[in-house]
């Protein structure tokens, strides 16, 4: 199979590369494992954009292009797009992960993309530090991939990973299981310190502690009598199928189990259903590869603006070094940040881009970039970037940036 540009991943950085590309008139490839687009949204069951607008009490937009595409065929389905203020002062989009899956078809489907479900990667064949061809593995059996271009928006660098073994180095982020209950009593409510109790129940019947102390964090889904629930997070190592094998069902057990303490311990539990979990464990990282010229910690806090910027960052540096902790890394005046060209690049002249969390950041950057909304951002750019580029030269940045403008996105 032959095409200008081939994408990996279809998550929101994927989705948005895509569909860059393709309105650049690049043919297209967007490759992704499950039967379903939309990433950590579908996949891992975080019901919320993230990253769409700055903190603070008047949010600002930071993210559009195909982020904002997105959110008007969610819209034009019925479901509400608002953005819903949250206790840390952040500004999150609730989603409803079948109906995101029904919009993304269609944005996709509209495009001109090919999209390639069912179908992983299995090698990389790569000369010079160029990427020539992949191969592909789907229910009938090994096929090859060819283009002059390529996109890693896997979410993990795993893409770059296959190609450049030798290049890459850890990062240690704790993984979090969501969960979807029903069955709560809407006449009830409940506070931080019932949630508190059901913790410790849960260790007096366990032997073991919750990694989130604080019991979790539960938000009412408003098209359902449901709610979405972060309250499992464990630690994983790297993604080898022992490790995650480890990891998710440890992370069911404990879902499983928790559920009876909620019900003992917190008012309008006491019937609640464990309707899905994940489906798969949500991975924020265990691996990276650095870029031309990384987002970190400076230009977060100091709110920096680069004549090289490529997209916006208004989410602050959310970081799980471990599980059950989160640290947050403000940016200053709940402002937003420039994430430069060469974040996007693996090296000078090479054919491979990065979108979403699979960008070049410090750990403290990467809290901010990885989330969601900014990978829209990462992935137009990223997927623009690869469809203006010859072989062995860079699109230049004024002609990528004028054309992500063109395309309605905020740089």
């Amino acid at each position: 199979m032959q095409f200008d540009i081939v994408v990996v991943g279809g998550g929101s950085g994927g989705v948005a590369a895509a569909l860059g590309a393709a309105a650049c008139g690049a043919k297209v490839a967007l490759i992704e494992a499950y039967g379903f687009l939309g990433g950590t949204a579908t996949v891992a069951g975080v019901q919320a954009y993230c990253g769409f607008h700055t903190r603070g009490a008047r949010p600002q937009q930071v993210v559009a292009g195909v982020g904002q595409k997105t959110l008007d065929a969610l819209q034009a389905l019925g479901h509400d797009v608002e953005p819903r203020h949250q206790s840390s002062g952040n500004w999150i989009i609730l989603l409803d992960p079948e109906r995101l899956k029904r919009a993304m078809d269609g944005l996709v489907r509209d495009s001109g993309v090919a999209p390639l479900l069912h179908c992983r990667v299995v090698a990389v064949q790569e000369r010079a530090g160029r990427i020539e061809s992949l191969l592909c593995a789907d229910p009938q059996g090994l096929f090859e991939v060819r283009a002059r271009q390529f996109v890693d928006a896997t979410g993990n660098a795993n893409l770059a990973a296959l190609a450049w073994p030798e290049r890459m180095k850890p990062r240690r982020q704790a993984a979090t299981l969501t969960a979807r209950l029903s069955g709560l009593d809407p006449s009830c409510s409940h506070d931080r310190d019932d949630l508190r109790r059901a913790a410790l129940d849960y260790e007096a019947c366990t032997g073991a502690p919750l990694a989130r102390r604080n019991g979790g964090y539960f938000v009412p889904l408003p098209w359902s009598d449901a709610c979405w629930a972060m309250m499992v997070d464990v630690e994983l190592d790297d993604c080898s199928a022992e490790s995650l094998t480890r990891a998710e069902m440890q992370a069911r057990a404990i879902a499983h189990d928790y559920l009876q303490s909620l019900r003992r311990c917190v008012p309008g539990f006491g019937a609640a259903q464990l309707d899905v979990t994940g489906p798969a464990l949500g991975v924020r990282a265990t691996q990276h590869i650095a870029s031309q010229c990384d987002a970190v910690l400076e230009d977060l806090v100091h709110a920096r603006r680069h004549p090289d910027g490529i997209a916006r960052s208004g989410w602050p540096g959310e970081l799980h070094p471990r599980a059950g902790v989160t640290e947050y890394r403000w940016i200053a005046g709940d402002d937003w940040f420039h994430i430069r060209y060469g974040a996007l690049q693996t090296d000078g002249d090479g054919n491979c881009w990065l979108a979403g969390s699979s960008i070049g950041a410090d750990d403290a950057a990467f809290g901010s970039v990885r989330v969601m909304g900014c990978a829209f951002a990462t992935g137009h750019a990223a997927g623009v970037a690869a469809a203006l580029s010859s072989p062995g030269q860079r699109a230049p940045l004024p002609v990528v940036q004028q054309t992500l403008i063109e395309q309605g996105a905020l740089i």
